[in-house]
């Protein structure tokens, strides 16, 4: 791409085309960085000297979405090169671009016409062969290359979970029965344990255990030696330092916070001189610890308040350590976690945390394997780098380590100038919980990559957002976003195109409503506590959107239009889903369509419960807790009122159908129908396999239908649709029983496991859409509404588990209220990296809006400290102070300020309608319409969907006054249309380059098993006829030219639209020549020389209809087709259009 008018052009040409330096592509939001990754590949492609086959590039993405827009942008480029004629001018503003991008490669490279084209077409071949791709998913390549050495089943399936899970609960089982057992070897062991933590809890860590991100072996190395781990100890000095400050600036104990801090600074200097603190050790200190932390004190400054607050904390998580504990169940459990690891393995599964652990451990243990690929792998590129796994990031030094060199650690690597191109921007950096460690991206950037002479490239100019949005996200992180060593880079700015001005109206009056707002709820009733202050916004942003914005809002769509916005230009983001529930209830009453993106609660959707009731109910008529959730639902219809009726007269049972008197009858009308069939299911389910069964309970029950109508309809049927595929996966993974299968169901919905609803095509929906900020990242939209800002920020609970650190190397344990020392450490690590992070996620949303951002939130009793309304009033200072409507600055940015009033009485469903004056109807223009309806519906039903050439042929024929001669040509007898298919079957197995004197034998075995059903007499005709056949073709010139030309095809099948119907057909051959492509069609007519020329014309449209047909597919032009008589060894070219 030729970069004009931008302000960072030579950021970006530099990064594309930079060979020999490593390149580090910092891009903020909207920057165009997938454009740059293409530039590059068509760079590595297309540059002399050392041009790279495609095969030789690594290109690897964050999810499988970008993995395949990569690929698709590529290959549009790659596909426009060809097409373009240096001899015309061109026409439209992207081919004036294509034709500048193209006329600088060849420049740049010395490059002809020619030599772009074959080098892009080359491409184009073996595009689908590309490593370009997800990290997982190129983990999973090296492993098959190498199953040996990495010790995996070459055959190997990945899980995502489910099926470890599964495995972990009959092992856990397993290992407890025998652990536990009166001859259990370890019961004394186990009964140490058990006094301090519940067996749910070690079960917790059991299976944190069993993730291969732990590494066993540090653990229990970790755990035999003595003493504090370096870093653990310069953490512990560092605290001390803070503590002793403190204590130094407040040296009395007037006030509980002093005694606090003095018992904190106790504790500490204790575990830095021992290590750990014994029994009895600061008994006084540690009393006083556990009860609850001091208040503010106006003696102590904000800062110094905070500070000992995180001291004390520390302290009180130093007095939980129990090393001895720790060590304890670290004896007891990693013989467990090894052995189902390698069980797992065993049985030909791994996980996706796996991938990546033995796919590192390949690279850094056999050499020999990391030697070949390193000569194999000639480029890395790498996007949103940022948010990269730190096992990925071994990985990716290994492959670009010099070759000949073969470093131990990952730190000692010696990287190969240019060879690797990674994109990202740490203060996109949001994904801390799917291990993402900005940390270990700072450290891997500035202390290896640019350590070794690679270039930093920043991108600045975006193209989403206007300069409105832009210079109020400037102004605020430009305040909100200082470096931090390890946990935060500095804020790069980002800034619109200069050209951008152009395309935008000069009036920026006329359109209000691009522009950054800050909307405050208020109640009428005063300040509310949270729950209360997230209904009330709930109520004021669903009135908000239908009564002032959908259909009145003026926006500019993509080509600058002034458009009115619609549902599907609005995004709700949430900084999480947990609350999401208060927020579609109100939309809901409006009428305001919504989608619900990334929601994780599957298993609670109100359709997923009903369906399961159902399921439970059909396998078990007794199941009366399912039966009284199924009448309730929409399915029954009935109200609580009529269930307590049917409870009293003992009809809470379907199969008190078959058996009620006379005088219950009336109860049981209402849902009598319903009970006999759900009898009825109750004996077919048990005769059919699990999917079977799931699909006639749905068919049978109207429950789909049900769902459709409901408000959420599409999602409803799709969840369905997703019951019945869990039910069909867990049948075919072995679980059992129609009964076993409903009980893990219902399993999953007590307790509301996580889990995705069922993605929909959501794209082209017209609907709000709701998802959550981190669902958000990458995607743009016209109005962003970031609500909730004031609900306070919480952090990442402490459940039991295990964790493992890569920047240190350890390992930190939690068991329930106890800890070991690492733990602590690693857990004040986290919080810091969570608080920073927060500030990027803040970042990442202000940044989705092209044309309006809207951030909303409500008055509450207490303002929450670490909320996003917090950061922001700590960048344009405190908005209770604000008039409104009024205005804000934030740097060069104007942030307009509105305050609402709300209350929380709920709306009436019943919606108010004007009285009009109702005239007479006019319906003759509908009649009309109906009728013109019906006619064309009449005319679509006579023509038949799918076409051939041969029937179009015959059609045309049979309708025209053809000759006789045209008519019997195109009839053919049956032997006739014998002689055709096997002809074409037996030459889309030839080996053209083969030599021709073998054809006779190789006919003979194709023959046998093809007319063995057939008379002797008739098969010694028929192959007869195809040795005179072939014995004239393979000796003409038609037949030496396709064997000196590339075969891309033979028998392709194809589908493309014809006049309002699909036309489909099979092409014979596609091959290319002198770089040109051609198409060949067999004919085994009978026909003379001299009635060539008139065949063109019979086959008129089957050449039309194939030629334009690859021509869509490929996007090439078809040079020629060639029409190949058999039986003369005759080919005829015909190009389109003579």
């Amino acid at each position: 791409m030729i970069y004009l008018d931008l302000s960072d052009r030579e950021e970006r040409e530099r990064a594309a085309a930079t060979f020999d330096r490593n390149i580090v592509v910092t891009a903020g939001a909207g920057t165009g960085k997938t454009t740059l990754l293409v530039d590059r590949l068509v760079h590595l492609l297309l540059r002399n000297p050392s041009p790279l086959d495609i095969k030789e590039i690594v290109a690897l993405t964050f999810t499988n979405k970008a993995a395949t827009e990569m690929k698709v942008r590529l290959r549009e480029r790659l596909e426009s090169y060809p097409n373009i004629r240096l001899d015309r001018e061109p026409g439209s503003r992207a081919e004036k671009e294509l034709f500048r991008e193209l006329r600088s490669l060849m420049e740049r490279y010395h490059l002809s016409k020619a030599e772009v084209d074959r080098r892009s077409r080359e491409a184009l071949h073996q595009l689908e062969r590309s490593y370009i791709g997800t990290i997982h998913s190129f983990a999973a390549s090296l492993l098959r290359l190498y199953p040996l050495e990495a010790g995996v089943d070459p055959q190997f399936a990945e899980d995502e979970g489910p099926r470890l899970e599964r495995q972990f609960e009959e092992s856990w089982q397993l290992y407890l029965d025998q652990e536990l057992s009166l001859a259990g070897a370890r019961k004394e062991d186990w009964k140490r344990v058990l006094r301090k933590i519940r067996l749910e809890e070690v079960r917790s860590l059991a299976f944190s255990l069993c993730s291969e991100t732990i590494q066993l072996e540090s653990l229990k190395t970790q755990s035999r030696e003595d003493g504090t781990a370096k870093p653990v100890a310069l953490w512990l000095k560092k605290n001390e330092e803070r503590a002793a400050e403190l204590i130094q600036r407040h040296p009395g104990k007037n006030y509980k916070i002093d005694e606090f801090a003095h018992a904190a600074l106790a504790v500490i200097r204790e575990f830095l001189a021992r290590g750990e603190l014994a029994a009895g050790v600061l008994q006084e200190e540690r009393d006083l610890l556990a009860g609850s932390s001091p208040g503010r004190v106006k003696a102590w400054s904000e800062e110094d308040f905070e500070a000992a607050r995180d001291l004390i904390r520390v302290a009180k998580n130093l007095c939980q350590v129990d090393g001895d504990l720790a060590r304890l169940v670290t004896a007891l459990l990693v013989p467990f976690a090894k052995g189902l690891r390698e069980r797992f393995l065993q049985e030909g599964w791994i996980s996706f945390d796996g991938l990546l652990v033995r796919a590192r451990n390949l690279l850094r243990d056999h050499l020999h394997a990391r030697e070949e690929l390193k000569r194999q792998f000639q480029a890395i590129l790498v996007d949103e780098f940022q948010d990269t796994d730190p096992l990925q990031y071994e990985i990716l030094l290994y492959l670009a380590e010099r070759t000949g060199r073969q470093a131990g650690y990952w730190r000692q690597v010696e990287l190969t100038p240019g060879k690797i191109f990674v994109v990202g921007d740490p203060k996109q950096s949001i994904y801390a919980f799917r291990r993402a460690d900005i940390e270990a991206y700072l450290e891997v950037v500035q202390e290896v990559i640019q350590a070794q002479g690679g270039l930093e490239c920043r991108l600045t100019n975006n193209f989403r957002s206007h300069a409105g949005i832009l210079n109020v996200v400037n102004g605020v992180f430009e305040r909100l976003i200082h470096p931090v060593e390890g946990l935060q880079p500095p804020y790069v700015a980002i800034r619109p195109p200069e050209s951008r001005t152009d395309t935008e109206p000069r009036e920026t009056h006329s359109l209000p409503y691009r522009k950054v707002q800050i909307r405050r709820v208020e109640s009428e009733a005063g300040p509310l506590d949270s729950d209360r202050a997230r209904r009330l916004e709930a109520e004021s942003l669903a009135r908000w959107l239908s009564e002032e914005v959908l259909g009145r809002a003026e926006i500019l769509n993509r080509n600058g239009e002034k458009v009115l916005a619609e549902p599907k230009d609005v995004a709700i983001l949430l900084r999480k889903l947990t609350d999401v529930h208060q927020y579609l209830e109100p939309l809901r009453r409006r009428g305001v369509r919504y989608v619900v993106e990334g929601e994780r609660h599957f298993y609670a959707a109100q359709e997923v419960i009903d369906a399961v009731n159902l399921l439970r109910v059909v396998e078990n008529p007794s199941d009366r807790s399912a039966l009284v959730g199924l009448l309730r639902s929409a399915v029954g219809g009935l109200e609580d009122t009529r269930i307590y009726e049917l409870h009293r007269a003992g009809l809470l049972d379907c199969r008190a159908v078959r058996r009620v008197g006379n005088d219950r009858k009336r109860l049981l009308s209402p849902v009598k129908e319903l009970y006999e069939a759900l009898l009825e299911l109750h004996e077919e389910a048990r005769r059919l396999p699990v999917g079977q069964a799931v699909f006639r309970i749905f068919s049978r029950i109207p429950i789909k239908l049900l769902a459709a109508i409901s408000f959420n309809g599409e999602q409803a049927v799709a969840n369905l649709d997703k019951v019945r595929d869990q039910a069909e996966l867990l049948a075919r993974e072995g679980a059992g029983t129609l009964k076993e299968i409903i009980a893990r169901l219902e399993g999953r919905v007590l307790e509301v496991k996580e889990e995705s609803e069922s993605a929909l095509a959501e794209e082209n929906v017209d609907a709000v859409r709701i998802l959550s900020v981190h669902k958000a990242k990458g995607l743009e939209f016209p109005i962003v509404i970031l609500a909730g800002c004031h609900a306070l920020i919480e952090g990442r609970g402490d459940e039991p588990s295990a964790e493992y650190d890569w920047s240190t190397e350890l390992a930190g344990l939690r068991l329930g209220e106890y800890l070991n020392l690492p733990a602590v450490y690693l857990g004040e690590k986290r919080r810091r990296r969570e608080r920073e992070e927060q500030k990027r996620v803040l970042y990442v949303a202000m940044t989705r809006a092209r044309e309006h951002l809207t951030i909303s939130c409500a008055k509450t009793e207490r303002g929450a400290p670490t909320s996003f309304l917090a950061m922001l009033e700590e960048c344009l200072g405190d908005l209770s102070a604000c008039d409104s409507p009024g205005s804000l600055q934030a740097g060069d940015g104007t942030v307009e300020f509105l305050a609402v009033t709300e209350n929380l009485a709920v709306p009436s469903r019943r919606r108010e309608r004007k009285k009009e004056k109702k005239e007479p109807k006019d319906w003759t223009a509908y009649a009309d319409l109906w009728k013109r309806r019906e006619n064309d519906y009449q005319a679509a039903i006579q023509k038949p969907v799918f076409l051939t050439p041969t029937k179009l042929k015959k059609r045309e024929i049979e309708l025209s006054e053809g000759s006789e001669e045209l008519r019997r040509q195109f009839s053919g007898s049956t032997d006739a249309l014998l002689i055709g298919d096997l002809a074409h079957g037996f030459l889309q197995r030839w080996d053209f380059r083969d030599p021709t004197d073998t054809f006779h034998e190789k006919l003979r075995v194709f023959l046998a098993s093809r007319l063995q059903h057939r008379p002797s007499d008739s098969r010694l005709k028929v192959a007869s006829e195809l040795e005179e056949i072939f014995g004239a073709f393979f000796s003409s010139a038609a037949y030496r030219e396709l064997a000196s030309v590339q075969i891309l095809g033979r028998e392709i099948p194809f589908l493309t639209p014809w006049n309002g119907q699909v036309m489909e057909g099979v092409i014979d051959l596609l091959y290319e020549r002198d770089g040109q492509l051609y198409l060949a069609d067999y004919k085994t007519d009978r026909i003379e020389k001299s009635d060539l020329e008139k065949s063109a014309e019979i086959y008129r449209h089957q050449i039309q209809i194939y030629s334009g047909a690859v021509q869509r597919a490929l996007k090439r032009e078809v040079a020629g087709f060639k029409l190949i008589f058999l039986r003369l060894g005759e080919a005829l070219e015909v190009r389109e259009g003579d």
